[in-house]
């Protein structure tokens, strides 16, 4: 197959002097980039003064991911957030990144996955046990709150206070905030600037380290990913990992594992809120488990019984297909490197939405009906281009290292909360699309109304009161 020359990249549309196609993108992101694919498989934008190639073809972003992965380095967005907490593994590249990937992944395997499913659903049950019947939630909130509790107890076996818990989860919007229009910057050094959104970003930074020290202070017993980063060795020196290391991971994973994890179930009410054929299915599998019935009359959950569960898992899976996460993410070529056809030159900035590869109809049948029983490549079946189209914890030697973990969590908060509690709608709210770094889902309330074992909860429940 020839090769062109990066020139040959077709530019978007709707360039404007000196800004370039920096106001399309931040006004509508996912707009702006899912209007690229039709323009090309790799699409070259500028934001101000920078040249960005989009790769908007799921062929060629798992090429980027996988077989690009040691020359296509991560870029920007991911850059930012080097320079504030660290090489862990989330920034990490290289020999460096391959060590310590190494030394984490006894935390998520198979067995330690199983057995953080008890913590999961205790943490759960404890936050649910809060709620009352009538009573109206912030689901974003909710699940926010959560997923950090979950991350905090599960993974490090402590506890935060609650003036901490409150600190975090209002630094988190500052911090995304920030990485994003400071990986759009036209220059580095704007970064540095007093402007409004910096000062916001080092600030969340801040609250967001003293989240960490706490979580990280003192011994909290064996089997948590505490301890096995203490206890594990950095291979290219035999040393122990030193506390700046151990740090650097435990914000890691306070990063990774509350936005996307939180997100991901405020999109899953969303969805059972809008499809009642689908709730209805979820809960005839929820009450097939042992014990069965309300949380409070069924047994535990164990990691056997997240297997019983098949159409929540696709339920799930196509949460995760529809409302990726990452809105985009960033990728430079250390090298000249050929990217399907094109020859893409050392240095150039390479940028991908996995929302996007989601939603892209040329890929998915009616991409943004939500269907369960859409087969998705991951459960089975599907050609390469199908595998390539749906790729939720991204592919590669940074597919994220929690998949098991999160799916797990997923899955247990899911049949925690409906085994307790009727998720109602409210008249006039739905939750809608906040697009910084991931896509957020805000603004969503619902009423709860407690189960019983004589069956679903009555309409009354819906006039309820916050």
């Amino acid at each position: 197959m020839p090769h062109h020359d990066h020139r040959s990249i077709p530019c978007a549309p709707g360039r404007v002097p000196v800004l370039g196609h920096a106001t399309a993108l931040l006004s509508d992101p996912l707009g702006f980039i899912g209007s690229l694919s039709r323009v090309g498989a790799v699409v070259r934008i500028r934001l101000g003064f920078r040249t960005v190639c989009v790769v908007t073809d799921p062929a060629l972003v798992h090429t980027l991911l996988v077989g690009l992965a040691h020359d296509c380095p991560r870029g920007a967005v991911q850059s930012t957030l080097r320079t504030a907490f660290g090489d862990g593994l989330l920034m990490s590249e290289g020999i460096a990144h391959r060590d310590r990937r190494r030394s984490l992944q006894p935390a998520f395997a198979a067995e330690r996955v199983a057995a953080y499913v008890p913590v999961i659903e205790q943490v759960t049950r404890e936050r649910v046990a809060r709620w009352h019947h009538g009573q109206v939630i912030d689901v974003a909130r909710e699940m926010n709150h959560l997923a950090l509790e979950i991350v905090t107890r599960a993974l490090f076996g402590a506890r935060l206070r609650a003036d901490s818990t409150v600190a975090f989860h209002r630094a988190l919007p500052d911090l995304v905030k920030g990485q994003i229009v400071q990986s759009l910057y036209p220059h580095p050094l704007l970064g540095r600037l007093p402007l409004p959104v910096n000062r916001r970003f080092d600030a969340a930074v801040r609250v967001l380290n003293h989240v960490v020290d706490q979580a990280v202070r003192g011994d909290h017993g064996e089997g948590t990913l505490l301890s096995l980063l203490r206890s594990a060795t950095d291979p290219s020196t035999g040393e122990p990992l030193d506390e700046a290391a151990v740090r650097s991971e435990a914000i890691t994973m306070f990063g990774a594992g509350t936005e996307t994890v939180s997100t991901t179930l405020t999109w899953f009410f969303h969805e059972l809120l809008r499809h009642p054929g689908v709730y209805e299915r979820v809960m005839a599998e929820l009450d097939e488990l042992p014990g069965g019935g309300p949380a409070k009359d069924g047994g535990a959950l164990t990691a056997g019984d997240l297997e019983r569960l098949p159409y929540t898992g696709r339920v799930l899976r196509e949460v995760t297909r529809l409302h990726a996460p990452n809105a985009f993410l960033m990728r430079t070529a250390a090298k000249d490197v050929a990217l399907g056809p094109y020859r893409i030159p050392a240095g150039t900035e390479l940028l991908y939405s996995l929302t996007a590869v989601h939603r892209d109809p040329a890929h998915h049948r009616d991409p943004l009906r939500f269907d369960p029983d859409r087969r998705h490549a991951d459960a089975g079946g599907g050609g390469a281009v199908e595998r390539h189209a749906f790729l939720p914890f991204g592919a590669g030697k940074h597919k994220c290292i929690g998949e098991s973990f999160a799916w797990a969590e997923l899955a247990v908060v899911a049949a925690t909360v409906l085994r307790a509690w009727q998720p109602l709608p409210v008249a006039g709210s739905r939750a809608r699309e906040v697009v910084w770094t991931t896509v957020q889902a805000q603004g969503l309330s619902m009423a709860l109304a407690a189960r019983t074992p004589r069956g679903p909860a009555t309409p009354e429940a819906a006039e309820a009161t916050p």
